[in-house]
């Protein structure tokens, strides 16, 4: 694919001079890279596998030869399992739940920031699109957030005052090109966009970019140069075309944007917790079933032989050829043998043996538990490539695919899965609020009266806490911790930190109040005369219907 476009945008360059020549040439650019290994033949056509079998259809698999005496050169699309977009909705069900805690914490009772970054997560939809976007980085590899400050206009174009929100957009891994990192982790990238408009496709790429302490982001726009095709997939494949004026596709979208005083990029990319063993030198990550492709293939094959089983499996007879009657031809008006393949007679072979003239059953026995098992064999073997515990897939013959539904245990590959996901996902979301942050003081935001920008000069701590109560019930959890501050091993406030899902600052904030209400609880003992609890002989943690009963029995003895 990418072979003919780069074709074409050199012919295209052969035929423009000028700015436009210019122009194509830093498209061109793009896909070259100077050794970024974003556009290389792991990925195109990598990604393109992982993304059609995630979509539940990949040409080449699933388009097979099947021959008939009308067509020899007949197709048909095969049944399919879906398995890749089951294990990944699955797993990204796992990781990710609408229970998640974001915490953004400062020093003092009030948190006007956290509330501030709440309400942007909240009108941008946060939670839900979250699990939706772990679900497709887990499918393709990888995936990008950004945030933009952006202001509503009114009909004429005019800037509708006090309109300015904070906008995020979810980004799949085909829509997004790391050009420079560091340590692995993305700070420059193109972001690239798609709109259909007048039967053109309109591809806008969005730069981000370092020079020095400058933060850069500028805009291009290519127009395709014929119309696409409406014939066989809607993915055309003249998409690039020739350069395009940017004000006149986005006429309110400035090429270049100059930035000072960020820290972090207004983006974050982040991968699926798997070792790139593709290309160990790339920043990008690779799916979850990329070392599972022959896996997943046998699954469908598998399948498809299942369904065809019951479809032609099912009760037939087989009847002398004289009694096949014959119907003309819609087109050539020919006389010819019926046949519908939904029938239950066949025309016997001719034969000069008489036993064969006769009518004959012909029933066939269905192999049932022989595919189940072949299904379920397959299953356990992707299981092991995806980092699933053993049997957390089965197939029933009635229900077809099923996942597990127990509690998962701390040492189980499910559960280490999980956990590396989601270390994943805590320092995206901790990027794109840094992110959130940094726009709202650029752009001198307030919330409730409160500047951001002075907000923001206090510091701040961003804290993720995960529901985990699907992996492991929270009473079981709570109690290992009190056994482990029984036994002297783990402070109370790394307890309330690991298992209450507390900061840092909530935790010493809660443990100085109880410590307050002890020393309260405490001096409700102490009597009128100034006499202290040990004077008197009273221990506060004792019942008062036991300190009685020690007091009589002392009388008796007396």
């Amino acid at each position: 694919m990418f072979e003919r476009i780069k074709e074409r945008l050199k012919n295209f360059m052969q035929k423009f001079e000028g700015d436009e020549r210019r122009q194509a040439k830093e498209f061109k650019d793009i896909f070259e890279l100077g050794g970024v290994p974003a556009f290389n033949q792991f990925y195109y056509f990598g990604i393109f596998i992982w993304k059609y079998l995630y979509k539940g259809f990949y040409t080449p698999w699933h388009r097979i030869l099947s021959p008939t005496i009308d067509n020899p050169r007949n197709k048909r699309d095969i049944e399919r399992m879906d398995t890749a977009k089951a294990i990944c909705a699955e797993l990204a069900g796992l990781v990710w739940s609408e229970q998640c805690e974001i915490h953004v914490s400062q020093e003092g009772e009030e948190q006007p920031l956290e509330e501030f970054v709440h309400d942007v997560l909240v009108k941008n939809g946060f939670w839900t699109k979250m699990q939706e976007h772990i679900e497709q980085v887990l499918a393709l590899g990888g995936g990008a957030i950004k945030a933009w400050y952006e202001e509503k206009r009114d009909s004429q174009g005019n800037v509708i005052p006090n309109s300015g929100q904070i906008k995020l957009g979810f980004c799949m891994a085909d829509q997004f090109v790391p050009t420079a990192w560091d340590n692995s982790q993305v700070t420059d990238g193109v972001f690239i966009s798609r709109e259909a408009k007048n039967g053109y496709y309109y591809t806008r790429l969005e730069w981000h970019k370092w020079d020095g302490l400058t933060y850069y982001i500028s805009n291009d726009v290519y127009k395709s140069k014929n119309k696409p095709s409406m014939e066989g997939s809607n993915e055309s494949q003249d998409i690039l075309g020739i350069w395009y004026p940017l004000n006149a596709a986005y006429p309110f979208l400035n090429a270049e944007t100059s930035l000072q005083g960020l820290t972090t990029s207004l983006f974050t990319y982040y991968r699926t917790a798997v070792a790139n063993n593709i290309d160990d030198n790339s920043p990008l990550g690779v799916s979850i079933y990329a070392n599972a492709l022959s896996t997943l293939k046998a699954l469908d094959i598998c399948y498809d032989s299942f369904i065809r089983e019951f479809r032609l499996g099912k009760k037939r007879i087989i009847v002398p050829a004289q009694c096949i009657r014959n119907v003309p031809d819609p087109v050539t008006g020919e006389l010819r043998r019926y046949f519908d393949a939904s029938d239950e007679a066949y025309e016997a072979l001719a034969t000069d043996n008489p036993d064969a003239l006769k009518i004959t059953d012909n029933s066939v026995e269905l192999r049932i538990d022989e595919h189940e098992k072949a299904v379920n064999a397959f299953l356990s073997i992707l299981c092991l490539q995806v980092g699933f515990s053993a049997g957390t897939f089965t197939f029933d013959r009635a229900q077809g695919l099923k996942t597990a539904t127990e509690v998962i245990s701390e040492n189980s590959k499910t559960y280490k899965t999980i956990k590396a996901q989601q270390r994943q996902v805590k320092t995206a979301i901790a990027k794109i609020i840094d992110a959130i942050i940094q726009i709202a003081s650029l752009y001198d935001m307030h919330w409730e009266g409160k500047s951001i920008k002075k907000l923001a000069e206090k510091g701040w701590e961003t804290k993720i806490v995960f529901d985990d109560s699907i992996l492991q019930d929270r009473q079981t959890n709570i109690n290992e911790g009190i056994l482990l501050i029984s036994n002297g091993v783990m402070s109370k406030k790394r307890f309330m930190v690991e298992k209450l899902g507390y900061t840092e600052e909530e935790a010493l904030k809660e443990l100085k109040e109880i410590a307050e209400e002890g020393n309260i609880t405490a001096s409700a003992f102490d009597i009128a005369d100034g006499n202290s609890i040990e004077g008197n002989g009273l221990n506060p943690n004792t019942e008062p219907e036991a300190q009685e009963e020690k007091e009589e029995a002392a009388e008796e003895e007396a």
